[in-house]
C-alpha cells in the first residue's frame, strides 16, 4: 500500500475514534495535506467500515478474478459504484489521474449531459462569427451524441442578451435550425443558469488548485464535467422557473 494512503487512513481512523464527522475529517485532511488528498465520499466509506467494526486499513479483497490492469481496476470500481468520480478512483487505486480519465473515456463513461463545450484560445474573444461557428459545432455534436434530438423540434436553447447572442446572423441561424429559444429578459444576469449553479460549482472545484500548464486546466475541466451526474444538470435547469418567480416577486431586484 502506498505510504501516503496508509497514513491518511490512519488519520481517518484517529478522527473516527475522536468522534469527528466524515465531513470534518475530510476538511481537516484536505487543509493539512492538499485539496486533492481525499474526498468526502472516500472518508464516508471508511467511516462506514469502521462503524461495522472493521478497522483493517488495507483494501478489501475483491471477489472474482483479480483485476490486473488499470482498465480492469477502474471497471471494478465503477461496477461497485457508477457514481465514483475520477478523484475518488485515483484515491482508492493510486492509478495516475490522467490514466483514469483516459480509461473512462475509452470505456464509454462520458457524461452525455454535456453535449458540447470548447476551450477559448488565450487572447480570443467571442463575437457573432465565433458564436455562429460554436452553434454549428453544437448542432453537429447533438447529431453525434443525441441523435434522437437532431432531426426533430425538441431542442430548447437558452442564452442571455449579450451582443453576439442577438446578432442578425445568429438569429438567422437559429431560424434555420428551427430550435425553440427560451426568452431572456434584458439585464437579467440572475436568470442565466450558468451564473447561479454551474459556474459557482466550477469555481469551488478550482479552489486551492494549482496548474502548471493549460493542458492541466483542460484536464481538470473535462474531469469536472464528467463527474457530474444527470441529476445535477436537471436540477440546475429546473430551478430556473423558481428564479423567474422570485424575480417577479422582488420586482426584478437582484437575487442573492
Amino acid at each position: 500500500m502506498d505510504s501516503q494512503r496508509k497514513h491518511l487512513r490512519h488519520v481517518m481512523l484517529r478522527c473516527f475514534k475522536k468522534g469527528n464527522s466524515a465531513k470534518d475529517t475530510a476538511d481537516e485532511i484536505c487543509t493539512v495535506y492538499s485539496s486533492s488528498a481525499t474526498t468526502i465520499t472516500t472518508v464516508r466509506n471508511w467511516f462506514k467500515r469502521f462503524r461495522a467494526g472493521n478497522f483493517k486499513l488495507k483494501d478489501e479483497d475483491r471477489s472474482g478474478r483479480p483485476a490486473t490492469t488499470d482498465t480492469e481496476i477502474s471497471k471494478v470500481m465503477l461496477a461497485e459504484n457508477p457514481r465514483y468520480s475520477v478523484r475518488e478512483i485515483v484515491d482508492a487505486t493510486n492509478i495516475p489521474r490522467t490514466t483514469v480519465h483516459n480509461h473512462l473515456i475509452r470505456m464509454g463513461y462520458v457524461n452525455r449531459c454535456v453535449v458540447y463545450y470548447e476551450h477559448l484560445p488565450q487572447g480570443e474573444t467571442i463575437n457573432s462569427a465565433k458564436y455562429c461557428n460554436q452553434f454549428n459545432q453544437l448542432k453537429a455534436s447533438i447529431a453525434e451524441r443525441r441523435a434522437e434530438l437532431s432531426n426533430r423540434r425538441g431542442v430548447v436553447f437558452h442564452h442571455d442578451n449579450a451582443r453576439p447572442h442577438v446578432a442578425l446572423d445568429l438569429r438567422q441561424k437559429l431560424l434555420q435550425f428551427d430550435w425553440n429559444i427560451l426568452p431572456h429578459p434584458s439585464y437579467s444576469s440572475d436568470l442565466a443558469p450558468s451564473g447561479y449553479y454551474l459556474f459557482l460549482s466550477l469555481k469551488n472545484s478550482l479552489r486551492d488548485e494549482q496548474f502548471q500548464s493549460v493542458n492541466e486546466i483542460k484536464t481538470h475541466l473535462e474531469e469536472y464535467f464528467a463527474s457530474k451526474s444527470q441529476e445535477v444538470w436537471k436540477e440546475g435547469i429546473m430551478r430556473l422557473p423558481e428564479r423567474w418567480k422570485k424575480m417577479i416577486e422582488q420586482n426584478s431586484s437582484c437575487l442573492t
